[in-house]
């Protein structure tokens, strides 16, 4: 299955890359997506057993929950469907089945004490976002990338920290449920 979601997820990416160019690289979600493509290469072709799938798929998991939950109830009510960029395939792609395909990975468990590994990854993008649009970066449509993107007030350092907590919450949770032993029973 890693083999489809590679190739999947190559057509999409760049799709993605011909339609915004390096603008894709201004969002959170194709930095991770960019990633995950890596990252179902190495387990399709069966590189990287020893480490690197496993510490890209601890970097990876808890950010692609994040990102589709937040996109789904903060940024889809907003966005303007009917735009241009408005590609719904490359949307649900990149917002929803990213997640189902790292949630699918079982081969790999999640550790709390690599809380740290995603939380940098999302601080790197924080601190990134809020240095592109403080030097007048935007979008390839000459907006700000994300409604919210305004740190010059306070509501674009309030997401920066939302999202930075809720990757870490999310990657400590997942790491506690996954670790649970199932327990079965046997009638007899």
């Amino acid at each position: 299955m890693s083999e489809l979601w590679f190739l999947l997820f190559s057509i999409v990416l760049c799709f993605g890359l011909i339609q915004e160019q390096c603008y894709l690289f201004i969002y959170y979600t194709f930095w991770s997506f960019v990633l995950e493509v890596v990252y179902f290469g190495l387990v399709a072709t069966g590189l990287g057993k020893e480490g690197l799938q496993h510490q890209l798929y601890s970097i990876l998991l808890a950010p692609s929950i994040v990102i589709c939950l937040g996109f789904w109830m903060i940024i889809a009510p907003t966005y303007s469907w009917d735009s241009p960029t408005g590609n719904i395939v490359m949307t649900v792609v990149t917002h929803g089945c990213n997640m189902v395909a790292l949630l699918s990975q079982t081969q790999y468990h999640i550790k709390a004490q690599d809380v740290w590994k995603p939380v940098l990854f999302t601080t790197l993008y924080q601190l990134f976002l809020a240095l592109y649009v403080g030097s007048g970066g935007r979008s390839i449509s000459g907006k700000l990338p994300y409604w919210y993107a305004q740190y010059d007030m306070s509501i674009g350092w309030v997401f920066a920290g939302l999202a930075i907590v809720s990757v870490g919450l999310v990657h400590v949770s997942v790491s506690m449920y996954r670790d649970k032993p199932v327990s079965t029973s046997h009638i007899v």
